[in-house]
């Protein structure tokens, strides 16, 4: 009897104990992580054994391990079918996927297209023309004539410091696009986070501001479940966000420069613009990296906003943060960010 006549396939829960345990055991034989951020898990047995397992983070598939006993089976495929299915039902169309590079051919034989590549990962999309979609948008809504410079914003809320960057690439500049980033993990929701980037910016008229998309700066270029060190997590997510960024998006809308603030306290985010300035110069993209705008001899940050905001003290978030979003955050629509933050829950 062959093992496709006795496997079963069962749904594990993260947040069941012995689920998260078996699943947990069963990739670390594998130098995989189960990543806090997993929402579905599946897994295969034959005879009660877990020979394979696969899981979903929002549109990631993530710590797929196939055991060795069953390889070249086709359980890979059946793996990701299960979850794709899975996904469909939750609406979702499309789905990444991270591996070393060694594993890619497994992948892209069941049908996932290679997005970018550097030395330690591969980023794969089951559906090849999500990502030519998207650079068609670009390509549409990028400033006509001539060569443009960007910036990648969160603001997480806009502050003066964001302002006086996107002041010099606007200066310095014919055209500018600001990507604001779109995953919305942030404090701030991201459709406020674009509203107020869009009115902090609307007398700049060489100024585009934009959706940053699934592939700037989101859950999709930060492939960290087999990796192990920090260091080399936040390393690798810069690599592959700026490896795609370079490769496909600064040509799709004629980029040929990058602005960034200067970052004397996030050793990621300092870690990120070293990156940065080491890679896209390699795509034909110059990093212009500027000193931040100080308030009373410290640099205005988002952190520093939300401090005061934590603190109760709304009035002193006037001198960081230009009017439209002062405005903003003494009106009722930030009324429940502002309680999350007093109340430590943010």
């Amino acid at each position: 009897m062959s093992w496709e006549e006795e496997y079963e396939i069962r749904s594990l829960s993260p947040n069941v104990t012995s689920d998260r345990e078996l699943v947990t055991s069963f990739l670390a034989r594998y130098d995989l992580a189960y990543e806090p951020d997993i929402d579905y898990t599946i897994g295969i047995f034959v005879r009660s054994r877990l020979v394979a397992t696969g899981s979903l983070a929002g549109r990631v598939i993530k710590s797929v391990a196939i055991d060795a006993d069953v390889r070249g089976e086709n359980i890979t495929g059946k793996v990701l079918s299960y979850l794709k299915l899975t996904a469909y039902h939750r609406g979702i169309d499309s789905l990444f996927l991270f591996t070393t590079p060694s594993n890619t051919d497994i992948f892209t034989s069941v049908g996932f297209s290679v997005l970018a590549e550097t030395d330690d990962v591969v980023l794969l999309e089951d559906n090849r023309n999500t990502f030519r979609f998207y650079l068609d948008r670009l390509t549409d809504s990028a400033p006509a004539g001539g060569e443009v410079a960007a910036l990648v914003m969160n603001c997480n809320p806009f502050t003066l410091g964001h302002r006086y960057l996107v002041e010099h690439a606007a200066a310095e500049n014919a055209r500018v696009v600001l990507f604001v980033v779109e995953e919305d993990r942030s404090v701030f929701p991201f459709a406020d986070r674009l509203q107020l980037v869009r009115e902090g910016t609307a007398d700049l008229a060489n100024v585009t501001v934009i959706a940053g998309g699934e592939y700037i700066i989101s859950n999709a270029t930060f492939p960290s479940y087999f990796l192990k060190e920090s260091q080399s997590i936040n390393r690798i997510h810069a690599e592959l966000d700026l490896t795609l960024f370079g490769e496909s998006i600064a040509p799709a809308m004629g980029i040929s420069r990058r602005y960034v603030g200067h970052e004397p306290y996030c050793p990621v985010t300092a870690m990120y613009n070293e990156t940065m300035q080491r890679l896209l110069p390699g795509f034909g993209v110059e990093v212009v990296e500027i000193e931040r705008r100080e308030h009373r001899t410290e640099p205005i940050s988002a952190s520093e906003v939300r401090r005061c905001i934590a603190a109760g003290n709304i009035a002193a978030t006037k001198e960081l943060v230009p009017a439209s979003t002062y405005d903003y955050l003494i009106s009722s629509a930030s009324a429940p960010i502002l309680a999350r933050l007093q109340e430590g829950n943010a």
